[in-house]
């Protein structure tokens, strides 16, 4: 990755940090929440609204989203259908289904304890000597 290019840390990222924000399996839970809360519907809806949601630092490209949708669908999580409202070619537009909502929530646990978890590694690594050194220089 060039300096720069990091969406979170600018020009001050390094470029080994690359993978760092890379997370992409938090995009389904984004599309799962995004479907939920009614912020978007449609492919491009949900591949902008997601990648507003900054749960990576790696920009979210749209053949995830769409690989997601796909397997949503086929796991009934999610159904959709074409609209032809509004102007312009057809859309599909995505709806979340129960067992969608009974996926999000699960999901929702587990990011709850991973950031507990990530949070216990820091303060560990803050209290070690590696990180006292880290935070003299």
């Amino acid at each position: 990755m060039p300096r720069g290019h990091c969406r979170k840390h600018g020009a001050g990222c390094p470029p080994w940090a690359a993978g760092f924000g890379r997370m992409n399996r938090l995009v389904e839970p984004a599309v799962l929440f995004l479907l939920a809360t009614g912020q978007a519907t449609h492919g491009y809806e949900i591949i902008t609204a997601a990648n507003e949601l900054y749960l990576t630092d790696a920009v979210i490209d749209a053949a995830a989203v769409y690989r997601v949708l796909r397997d949503l669908e086929e796991q009934g999580c999610v159904v959709s259908s074409w609209s032809t409202e509004g102007s312009g070619p057809a859309r599909r537009v995505y709806q979340i289904t129960d067992v969608g909502r009974q996926r999000l929530a699960m999901w929702v646990q587990i990011i709850e304890r991973r950031a507990r978890q990530m949070q216990e590694f820091v303060e560990r690594y803050r209290a070690s000597s590696v990180g006292q050194d880290a935070a003299a220089s």
